[in-house]
């Protein structure tokens, strides 16, 4: 985990708003609008070599910075990409018709739960699809049953509630990558999954 993060900034060199990509007290770029297009500009280090960043803390940082840039609803992807067609229908029904038949137990209610490498294809692809993982819950299963297993269970709209969407989003999905991540250590675990939209509607996998 690195330190990188956006800020506001005024610069007179720059004719419309601009974001600070900062790294330990450090401006390591500037993300800019013109024309409409969002772009972002990184600096060399010190010593004229190029800066390296987590993933994760990056598109953090990014999409961070999109929500400081773009008008409040405004989406990052195309308007040809399929999550967004009209005629592709809810991207949790493109999520359901990928992952449905992976789940290796469903519950009463139908909810499904995945093993832990699914689980991380979930996320991925909840990404891509402009969709938010909003809850993670660890279960083991035994004779059919699922049992919570204790401490594994988080909800991640609810620590990224009130943030512009494209930071709640990228906020909660590199949080459930993290504690999958983490969760790997624990022996036959499987995970439930929440998933949220950008009109704040939750679904259960």
């Amino acid at each position: 985990m690195t330190d990188l993060h956006a800020r506001e900034a005024s610069k007179d060199e720059w004719d419309g708003p601009v974001v600070e990509l900062v790294e330990d007290s450090g401006v390591v770029g500037v993300v800019y609008l013109d024309d409409d297009v969002l772009f972002a500009e990184f600096n060399r280090d010190d010593d004229g070599d190029a800066w390296a960043f987590e993933v994760a803390d990056l598109q953090t940082a990014l999409d961070t910075a999109a929500a400081m840039l773009l008008p409040e609803g405004t989406s990052l992807l195309l308007e040809s990409d399929p999550a967004q067609s009209e005629d592709a229908g809810h991207p949790v029904d493109k999520l359901a018709a990928e992952f449905d038949e992976l789940a290796v137990h469903r519950g009463d209610e139908d909810e499904g739960f995945y093993p832990l490498n699914v689980a991380a294809r979930v996320v991925q692809s909840c990404e891509s699809l402009g969709l938010a993982v909003v809850s993670v819950e660890g279960f083991k299963l035994d004779g059919g049953w699922a049992s919570a297993v204790a401490g594994m269970s988080v909800d991640t709209g609810d620590a990224h509630a009130g943030e512009p969407w494209p930071v709640f989003m990228a906020g909660c999905n590199v949080q459930a990558i993290a504690l999958l991540e983490r969760w790997v250590r624990e022996p036959n675990l499987t995970v439930a999954l929440e998933v949220g939209d950008v009109d704040g509607d939750r679904f259960v996998l």
